[in-house]
């Protein structure tokens, strides 16, 4: 039975990162014309009320008083981290977006453990130094037109990379406040239907105007993304975190620029670009062979 459930875990997880890859490289193709945060408001609002139904039908009290404060930060990381994503995409190709939010993270928690005065480790020092090579040869791609999108040099575009790195950062500080509020009781659900309410805010303050006919004519579009891209994709994720371990969880998260980078080559706006091949290839191995050195550390 545990051999059963443990590989329903591991297609989860592959069908999570799929599914997420595939929704990456489709939104950005449809958001080109548009304000990038239409979107992140509709989409965000749905599932957030999914997750709403959820947390009624557990009918579990939620500790407002001790969550107060992480719920808050997690909002306003969690803003930063989708909003900064949905945003790059527009003017940043997509596996460069996604690889940069996967690569900045470690290296962010790299700094943060040097400020600690943490001892680290010279592997660490060389995966760290391989990420950073890496995310700076697909900084170096998007400047220079090497990127599989061709673009002329814009603030647009400095502000797309810099939106992309912020993801990574914060990424993490969604994790740590998430993690607070279930060591107090909150369950995934309540989570879900707590942590985007900044996101929404947000994004009905900047299209409100423009939200209604937006959604009357993309209706049929925008919730096949939100309900494959966005729900059935963190469904998956908590099956996966549920029935596997977290080494098999953080290395499916690893794949999705891979996964991004191999569906953006049926976007016909979207050409083959060896540098973004090769960064997004590097920092595959750097995030593989970072948590094998956390999965050895483990199990001695």
């Amino acid at each position: 039975m545990e051999n059963s459930t443990y590989k329903i875990g591991v297609y989860a997880l592959l069908g999570s990162a799929i599914l997420t890859s595939i929704s990456q490289v489709f939104y950005a193709n449809q958001v080109q014309s548009v304000h990038p945060f239409l979107f992140t408001g509709i989409s965000f609002f749905i599932t957030a009320l999914y997750f709403q139904v959820f947390t009624f039908k557990q009918r579990l009290k939620n500790d407002w008083v001790e969550a107060r404060k992480p719920l808050l930060k997690l909002n306003i990381a969690s803003a930063i981290t989708f909003m900064g994503f949905y945003f790059a995409l527009k003017y940043v190709e997509p596996a460069i977006v996604s690889s940069l939010e996967m690569g900045i993270a470690p290296l962010f928690i790299l700094i943060l453990m040097m400020l600690q005065r943490k001892i680290i480790s010279t592997k660490k020092w060389i995966i760290s130094i391989g990420t950073l090579a890496a995310c700076l040869m697909l900084i170096w791609a998007v400047i220079n037109g090497a990127s599989g999108i061709a673009s002329q040099i814009s603030s647009k575009m400095f502000i797309g990379i810099f939106a992309s790195i912020l993801c990574g950062i914060g990424a993490v500080f969604c994790s740590e406040y998430s993690k607070q509020l279930s060591d107090i009781g909150w369950t995934s659900s309540m989570i879900l239907s707590k942590r985007y309410i900044g996101i929404i805010l947000i994004s009905f303050i900047f299209t409100y105007d423009l939200i209604t006919p937006y959604f009357m004519e993309n209706i049929i579009w925008i919730l096949i993304v939100t309900i494959s891209g966005v729900l059935i994709p963190n469904y998956l994720l908590q099956k996966g975190i549920q029935y596997t371990n977290t080494f098999l969880v953080m290395m499916s998260l690893s794949f999705i620029p891979v996964f991004t980078f191999l569906f953006q080559l049926f976007d016909t706006r979207i050409h083959f670009s060896l540098v973004t091949c090769v960064g997004v290839l590097l920092l595959f191995i750097c995030g593989i062979s970072s948590l094998q050195d956390e999965d050895v550390k483990k199990g001695s």
